[in-house]
């Protein structure tokens, strides 16, 4: 909204975005966002926002715990290997680990550095 001034809606979002903003509760919205959350976030709007195509698994595969949630395993590789989101240790991922608020902020300015062009 603050690069167009539109809000932008819900439909077209993907399946668990359009799911997440129109049937959480008011309660759920308030839990914390975990690594793998987050990984999902960002890579359905990279998918379908931003129209960017998933990149092969290089590095990803050897995250030892990139299968312990296996519908988040593509996120989080296709975050990780754009250097969005990083490990929390040597080669672990640290999929139910806390997103802080500041953390969530880089991994946003991460994303948007994909978008801008580079002169």
């Amino acid at each position: 909204m603050e690069e167009t001034g539109q809000d932008l809606p819900a439909q077209g979002l993907g399946y668990y975005l359009e799911y997440f903003l129109d049937n959480y509760s008011t309660e759920k919205l308030e839990v914390k966002l975990t690594k793998k959350i987050c990984a999902r976030m960002i890579h359905e709007f990279m998918m379908n926002v931003l129209k960017i195509s998933d990149v092969d698994w290089n590095s990803a595969g050897d995250l030892k715990d990139i299968y312990d949630c296996r519908v988040c395993a593509n996120s989080i590789a296709q975050v990780y290997e754009r250097g969005i989101m990083g490990v929390s240790s040597e080669k672990i991922f640290g999929l139910n680990e806390l997103v802080s608020d500041s953390d969530a902020e880089k991994h946003v300015d991460e994303l948007m550095k994909m978008t801008v062009p580079h002169n």
